[in-house]
């Protein structure tokens, strides 16, 4: 099985590589940040035969190893070393931009006494959706060995003499032992190595090896692209692919706080929010794929409008905005047809596997559009964006319980429960909200009626379709009017206030002085309610019916969700103060600190996470109450690691980064509190 725990990442947002703690390439996603997967195993090694029998895999405990990244760009850098043969080897992972290729560029230093012969080799397995039908070549004209599965293929290959190959079992062992025995040049196998002739590196010299991996979606198109990156000077391809993370900060807002660890967080949370960005169709990616196989979790490798929009207001922040339009404007093409969005999407917009509405999703990317034209003042962006805003309004306010008057049941953020839950509520009053605001929006920027991006559709395939005479046939357009809009913007704006009240009146309980985070909620998934007290309901009108528990009074972060991000009730109400009060005090991890996200949370051992860590320190900032904000910020920057990733969880027992690395959305919650606090000038 692949380690979970992600060390570097590289890519240039349509490719993605995952390196792990011993420099090994372990995931390699094209040509989307998400899918598919290519990559089984890819072990490189070196042979000196003068020094030790075989092939030394530099993923092998006799390296020692260190990581670290180019400053200010994404490539990644392990450097390995061999202390008692005077040996170093600097491994630089990269993909050019604007490409399909991942280059590993290899500087090998020679700090010994005596002059060293030296090879590489490198083994080589793929992944195949269909173990049986997976594929391998060896061409002979370009030396390159070639991976291919339907509409999939990638060359390793390099600008060295090759001197052997081999594909098909026996492979590893074989180039371990410095000698492969090839003779087939294609079979119905999933694995291959080869050797290369370096030459030998002398005393106090330095060598250079590249090991390039070119990916297309047919045969004739590798080969080209493959044979044109062996002519290529890969040092100078290094050489501006530095050059291209560099501009790429410069275009961004970068801060100087004076503490070199917020800022060297910062800077790297810039350059994994454009690793995350998925450049083909604006999709925001959760986190690199860690366990395919849902051995512990249900896989991260999806885009949730939950994450996104909030990932999208600090790249707002950040000076990212062209990004954030991207996202909504993909996120618009992805709602359904009722206008609700479901739980997570694949960055091509496809729907990804799911297991129940998240209702809070839909308010949340309604309410991210708004913030968002408040940031650029876009209103060209706003008006493409109305249809998709009136018709998730229009499914918010539809799916609603009429005896609560609260969302209908759903998954809550953590998608665990179903159930009527705060957060999601303060979400959809908050879309709802954003809707009617909006809507005032373009009823005051003119008279002019609106025509909405479908109108434009169909008339562009009206006029397709016109008669010999040049008559316009089928045009179907929809008009919105100030009248109308104004109407919409009352109808919605009353609807907000009743469900603010529906929320405060479900939600707050007079006796435990605090908010609760459900109510008829489903606590047992897998049977009844361990409860008398309860309500028997259906998820619909043609399901069956189940009994749900009428409140759950577990502390949860999210219950800040009422205040920030959502606006339900001011910072500094009584009630929500009680609240926060007690979440910080129950969910506060002693020993290493930090916030859990509820009471009992077992979820990788129920450890206390970046996001909700940072997401109390939002809501101090909020109070003004900045020296308990930055006592947060200090310690999400201890929990990040040696290379500034910031990542899901942080080990209780150890205090070590746990489980996804990086987060996307741990390290959008580091920069809205940088922001938050520089902009209280408290940074």
């Amino acid at each position: 099985m692949k380690p979970y725990i992600n060390s570097l990442i590289t890519g240039n947002s349509s490719l993605l590589g995952c390196i792990d703690q011993r420099g090994e390439l372990i995931r390699l996603f094209w040509p989307d940040i998400d899918f598919p997967q290519h990559i089984d195993r890819l072990s490189v090694g070196v042979i000196c035969h003068d020094l030790w029998q075989g092939a030394s895999w530099l993923s092998s405990e006799d390296w020692q190893l260190k990581q670290y990244y180019v400053p200010d760009t994404n490539i990644a850098v392990t450097e390995y070393i061999k202390k008692d043969h005077g040996l170093i080897i600097r491994q630089s992972d990269f993909a050019i931009p604007d490409s399909d290729v991942l280059k590993r560029c290899y500087e090998v230093v020679n700090t010994g006494g005596s002059n060293m012969p030296i090879r590489f080799t490198a083994f080589s397995s793929s992944v195949s959706t269909t173990p049986h039908t997976a594929g391998i070549l060896f061409d002979p004209r370009l030396s390159t060995l070639i991976h291919y599965k339907h509409g999939y293929y990638y060359s390793l290959s390099s600008d060295k003499q090759l001197l052997q190959y081999q594909i098909g079992g026996g492979s590893y062992e074989n180039a371990g032992r410095g000698e492969l025995y090839g003779s087939d040049t294609i079979g119905m196998m999933r694995e291959g190595a080869l050797i290369w002739e370096c030459g030998e590196l002398k005393s106090g010299e330095t060598m250079h090896f590249t090991l390039q991996i070119c990916l297309a979606r047919d045969l004739k198109t590798l080969k080209k692209l493959t044979y044109e990156n062996m002519a290529a000077d890969s040092l100078a391809d290094m050489s501006k692919t530095k050059m291209f993370w560099q501009d790429y900060l410069a275009r961004t807002r970068l801060i100087h706080t004076g503490d070199t660890e917020i800022d060297s967080i910062y800077k790297r949370s810039l350059l994994v929010f454009a690793l995350m960005t998925n450049k083909k169709t604006g999709a925001l990616l959760a986190a690199p794929e860690i366990d395919e196989e849902f051995s512990r979790c249900g896989r991260y490798a999806y885009c949730w409008g939950r994450d996104a929009a909030f990932i999208a207001a600090a790249l707002d922040k950040c000076g990212l905005s062209e990004d954030v339009e991207a996202f909504y404007r993909w996120a618009a093409q992805v709602q359904d047809e009722d206008g609700s969005w479901q739980q997570r999407f694949h960055m091509d917009g496809n729907l990804a596997p799911c297991w129940g509405l998240q209702i809070d999703e839909g308010g949340s990317i309604i309410w991210g559009i708004l913030k968002h034209y408040e940031h650029t003042g876009n209103m060209d962006f706003l008006i493409d964006l109305w249809p998709c805003i009136k018709k998730g309004v229009e499914f918010l306010l539809g799916y609603q319980d009429s005896q609560t008057g609260l969302p209908w049941l759903s998954y809550d953020l953590w998608e665990e429960r179903i159930g009527e839950h705060a957060y999601s509520s303060a979400a959809v009053c908050a879309g709802i909200g954003a809707g009617a605001a909006i809507a005032e929006i373009l009823a005051e920027h003119g008279e002019a009626d609106y025509l909405s991006c479908e109108a434009k559709r169909q008339s562009v395939e009206a006029k397709a379709q016109s008669n010999e005479a040049g008559q316009i046939v089928g045009t179907s357009k929809l008009l919105y009017s100030r009248a109308e809009l104004v109407s919409l913007a009352e109808a919605w704006r009353k609807a907000a206030s009743q469900l603010r009240e529906d929320i405060e009146k479900n939600f707050w309980s007079p006796e435990w002085k605090r908010f609760v985070r459900s109510v008829r909620v489903k606590l047992n998934g897998w049977g009844d309610e361990h409860t008398d007290a309860k309500v028997w309901l259906q998820m619909n009108d043609k399901s069956i019916t189940r009994d749900y528990t009428l409140l759950d009074g577990t502390l949860d972060i999210s219950l800040l969700g009422l205040s920030i991000p959502f606006d339900i009730l001011p910072p500094g109400d009584p009630r929500m103060v009680s609240t926060a009060e007690l979440v910080e005090e129950k969910l506060t991890v002693h020993g290493t600190g930090g916030l859990m996200r509820y009471e009992y949370d077992g979820y990788i051992g129920g450890n206390p996470w970046v996001l909700t860590t940072l997401w109390a320190a939002l809501y101090h900032i909020s109070r003004r109450s900045y020296s308990r904000a930055r006592e947060y910020l200090d310690w999400a920057v201890k929990s990040a690691t040696e290379q500034d990733l910031l990542p899901e969880q942080v080990d209780k027992t150890t205090g070590k980064p746990a489980w996804v690395i990086p987060l996307t959305w741990s390290h959008a919650m580091f920069v809205l509190v940088i922001d938050g606090l520089i902009e209280a000038g408290e940074l």
